[in-house]
Formats: structure tokens, C-alpha cells, sequence
């Protein structure tokens, strides 16, 4: 019975021992987490208060023809599609500027227009006709009736001439 207990006992010992393990390396496991998380922090914290980095004075010359050449060219790259969207917008300009001024022209001749029509009855003002001496009454009855046939034979001409029908002009006349 002492051999049972002293396994059991020893079962026991054996699962604290890893139970007490296993804690320990989930504690260590969060504090690292934990530290890690705090030292993420402090970083975001300190860039955003960082103060500006200022170049130490190097006794060697430096090539500033290089860095700057190199500098332009970071912008540059950085820009590029700024400068893409700079001259579709300033061909948008144009293209609203002139038509402003299409606008503007058609004012201008809108009102020269009216301007015109103000000045043009002065200009087209009717010229007194000159009285044409009546005719008396006989000669008017006799003219009437003269006019009312060549009238006629110029409305049959026509009309024989919209159908495509080609009669000579003796055989239209007569009656």
C-alpha cells in the first residue's frame, strides 16, 4: 500500500510541477506581450513629439550636388502623379476659360445686334411713294379682264407642267 501511495504521490508532484511550468511560461509569454505592446508605445509617442534630426557636422566633405540631385529625384517620383492630374486640371481651366469668353463674345454680339435693330427703322424708314395717277374706271374693267386670262393660261402651263405632261404652248392657249 506504501508503494500505491508513493506513486500516486509521486503522479501528483510530477503534474504540479508541470502545471506550476506551464503557468509560468504563460506569464512570462504575456509579460513579454505585454512589454512589447509598451515599447510600441513609447515609440509612436516619442515620433510624434520627436524633435527635428539635425545633421552632425562631419569633418569629410559631402557631395551636396548628389544629395540634392537625389532629393529631386525622391519628389519627383513622389509627384508624378500630382503632376499628371495638375495638367488635366489646367486643360480643364482652358477649356472652361474659352468657353467663358465664347460666352462673353455672343453677349457682345447679342447686344451689337440689338443696337442695330434700334438704329435699322431709322435707316429702312419708308420713302414716300409717289401717287400713281388713277386709272378710270373702263380701263380698269378692260385691264382686269386681260389679266385674268394670260393668268389662267400660266396657272394651266404650270399645272400641265407638274404632272411631266409636255403640251406645246400653241395647243395650251387655245380653247
Amino acid at each position: 500500500m506504501n508503494f500505491i501511495f508513493g506513486i500516486i504521490l509521486l503522479a501528483m508532484f510530477i503534474l504540479a510541477l508541470r502545471v506550476i511550468w506551464a503557468t509560468a511560461l504563460q506569464l512570462l509569454s504575456a509579460l513579454k506581450h505585454a512589454a512589447q505592446t509598451f515599447h510600441r508605445y513609447r515609440a509612436q509617442r516619442l515620433a510624434r513629439h520627436r524633435l527635428p534630426v539635425i545633421m552632425p557636422c562631419s569633418r569629410e566633405g559631402m557631395d551636396w550636388l548628389a544629395i540634392s540631385d537625389s532629393v529631386r529625384q525622391e519628389i519627383q517620383t513622389r509627384n508624378h502623379g500630382v503632376n499628371r492630374e495638375a495638367v488635366r486640371l489646367e486643360a480643364q481651366l482652358q477649356a472652361k476659360l474659352k468657353t467663358i469668353e465664347i460666352y462673353e463674345a455672343d453677349i457682345q454680339i447679342a447686344k451689337l445686334e440689338r443696337e442695330l435693330l434700334k438704329i435699322k427703322p431709322v435707316i429702312d424708314s419708308p420713302e414716300p411713294e409717289v401717287n400713281k395717277p388713277r386709272r378710270s374706271k373702263k380701263q380698269s374693267v378692260a385691264d382686269s379682264a386681260t389679266q385674268k386670262i394670260p393668268h389662267q393660261v400660266s396657272q394651266l402651263r404650270a399645272a400641265l407642267k407638274g404632272n411631266g405632261l409636255s403640251v406645246p404652248v400653241s395647243e395650251s392657249v387655245r380653247h
